[in-house]
């Protein structure tokens, strides 16, 4: 391997390939892919990307104890699929950790591929209206090319309401002028909106496929288990064709917090048929066992379905199956603080993956390394035999500003977490933590970021507008130059401490500091006031930070640490001239000090830290 840094950036020779990267640092390793082959070049791998919840709010409405969601997707546009594998999370994700879950799950599913097997056959005697049941003649029967369970119905008629599909076919001689041996008699879901005419043309379209569990057509999920695969339904999906997931569950107790459920994903694919959206259905009631096809619109709420699809995918000529990913960690990770894309897509990790890189997101907010060490064994079993190749592991943050955890024990978290996922053959791409820092210009400029020192709240007196003294219970940790903000993590210029408000001076005996910036509104007694420093040595949090940075990028690459690449997120996202906070020179930085804004997100997709050529397969 040959590594050389010119100018910032690192050019890598993998063998006999080249691959320019900013910011980031990668060895040579080839992961093992288990299921990889079934008959050749075909490789299962993960389809329809998820991305993780961003937010503290539940992953499941707080009354449900039944739901029948739909999950459309599309198939990669490198190969052809020839079977899915459902896999859906055995555990829940609140924050701070994975748990077991607390309730039990039992459920149906089935597999819509909507466009195909269509067949427009004559009606026999006409029907009245409201009638559940159409005559169809000649009789076709079951089979390929027939009339089967699930197939959406129309007519140029109008006596067919939209969303109607086949409950029942059964065959046989029924009595009526025009009807004949060996007819068909078709049950449908939505009774007949008008009488129809003998001879009237109907037509039956898509395919449903029901999903099996251990040869079972319902499944269970139970306490203590880490995620429940299905067994492989075969289907025959070109490239680019979208076909639906439908779930019909009920739970034992209502509240869930589920991995399953993305409240606010609303992707939005595009293909050849039009858009549709991804986890974006609610039946109104469970019914049909999943037969029921759902409205492509969005329904709100969150949306319960396998956590990854499995797809088994045999290349298109001249094309090669790329690696995939799961992505483990927090807030960060799942995206926060940037704007959705055209895909419903937040983030630098998902946009960078997107369309090129199959991923599952397991990304939670305030996970922490601690946590996915310590409860991380269902996130663990979706990297065992669903084609995942290498693991994106965006920890840290959390254990250092939240915990005052040392960069050493980070460290330590870090090495054991990446070294379980490399002795199951993945590749574990490590992370840099990016900056904290409080503002009282909404991070609009660099030189009104302060690192965290302390926290501490107001005397009783209320501090009226117009004034630059402020009683406190206490003024330890405060010192003159310091950063002063308010509420943290949401300070804006419109509140009471203004933009550029430092202290200017501290009084122990009244305990009392006087600020450079008179108040622009009243500060009410009790109210919280953040203080940061303006260099790194007097914030612990921030002394830590740094230190593991450095760490990391002089150790990522030895044995010891298990890391195929080092992510330099914060030499992208971080002022350039090495002060440690976040670079404001694109626009605003962050929307709270924390979660880097979508300037910056886009920032780091731009550089290429993140691409294919990362999770190639040899």
């Amino acid at each position: 391997m040959v590594f050389i840094k010119r100018h910032g950036l690192i050019v890598i020779s993998l063998a006999a390939t080249w691959f320019l990267f900013s910011g980031c640092y990668a060895s040579v390793s080839v992961p093992q892919r288990s299921l990889r082959a079934l008959g050749g070049r075909a490789v299962w791998v993960p389809l329809c990307s998820r991305r993780g919840v961003n937010g503290s709010a539940p992953w499941f409405d707080a009354t449900s104890t039944a739901a029948m969601d739909q999950q459309a997707c599309i198939s990669p546009s490198w190969g052809t699929v020839t079977a899915l594998r459902l896999v859906f999370a055995a555990f829940d994700m609140p924050q701070q950790g994975e748990v077991d879950r607390s309730v039990i799950a039992n459920g149906t599913a089935a597999v819509f591929v909507p466009g195909v097997n269509t067949v427009t056959v004559t009606g026999g005697s006409g029907v009245a209206a409201a009638s559940s049941q159409l005559n169809v003649f000649p009789g076709t029967g079951l089979g390929a090319n027939g009339i089967s369970l699930g197939q959406v119905v129309s007519s140029s008629g109008g006596a067919i309401a939209s969303s109607t599909y086949v409950t029942g076919v059964s065959n046989g001689f029924i009595a009526g002028a025009g009807n004949a041996p060996n007819s068909t008699t078709v049950s449908i879901s939505a009774p007949t909106t008008a009488a129809t005419a003998n001879g009237q043309p109907f037509t039956f379209s898509g395919l449903l496929v029901p999903v099996k569990f251990g040869g079972r057509r319902a499944f269970t999920i139970e306490p203590g288990h880490d995620v429940v695969t299905s067994d492989p339904v075969s289907v025959e999906l070109p490239p680019s064709s979208w076909f639906m997931i439908r779930t019909s569950a009920s739970f034992s107790i209502p509240g869930l917090q589920m991995m399953d459920v993305p409240v606010t994903a609303r992707m939005t694919i595009v293909n050849s048929s039009g858009s549709f959206a991804e986890f974006d259905n609610r039946a109104t009631a469970v019914n049909d066992q999943t037969m029921a096809p759902l409205s492509l619109s969005n329904t709100g709420g969150g949306y319960w379905g396998p956590v990854t699809l499995l797809g088994l995918v045999t290349p298109s000529l001249g094309q090669v199956a790329p690696g995939a990913v799961l992505v483990l960690g927090d807030s960060i990770a799942a995206g926060t603080g940037d704007t959705p894309d055209a895909l419903g897509l937040e983030g630098y990790i998902q946009r960078s993956l997107e369309n090129t890189v199959p991923f599952v997101t397991a990304a939670r907010g305030s996970t922490t390394a601690f946590g996915l060490l310590s409860h991380g064994d269902g996130q663990y079993a979706l990297s065992i035999d669903t084609g995942i190749t290498d693991v994106l592991l965006e920890a840290g943050r959390n254990d250092i500003e939240q915990f005052s955890i040392t960069a050493t024990q980070l460290e330590t978290y870090i090495q054991a977490i990446a070294a379980r996922y490399t002795n199951a053959g993945k590749r574990v791409w490590c992370f840099t933590v990016p900056p904290t820092t409080y503002s009282n210009d909404a991070w609009t400029t660099l030189a009104n970021q302060g690192f965290p020192v302390t926290v501490d709240a107001t005397g009783a007196t209320t501090t009226t507008a117009g004034v630059t003294s402020i009683s406190m219970a206490t003024v330890a940790n405060i010192a003159v130059g310091q950063v002063v903000a308010l509420n943290g993590a949401s300070n804006v210029p419109a509140q009471a401490i203004g933009p550029g408000t430092l202290v200017q001076s501290i009084n122990t005996v009244s305990l009392s500091i006087g600020i450079s910036v008179p108040t622009a509104a009243t500060l009410a007694a009790g109210t919280k006031l953040f203080f940061g420093s303006k260099v790194a040595a007097p914030s612990p949090l921030e002394v830590q930070r740094e230190a593991y940075n450095g760490f990391m990028r002089t150790n990522w690459q030895t044995s010891a640490m298990s890391c195929a690449g080092l992510i330099d997120v914060d030499s992208i996202v971080a002022d350039p001239a090495g002060s440690g906070g976040w670079r404001t020179d694109l626009g605003q930085a962050s929307a709270d000090g924390v979660h880097p804004s979508s300037v910056l997100h886009q920032a780091v997709v731009n550089s290429g830290i993140l691409n294919s050529g990362h999770f190639a397969i040899p």
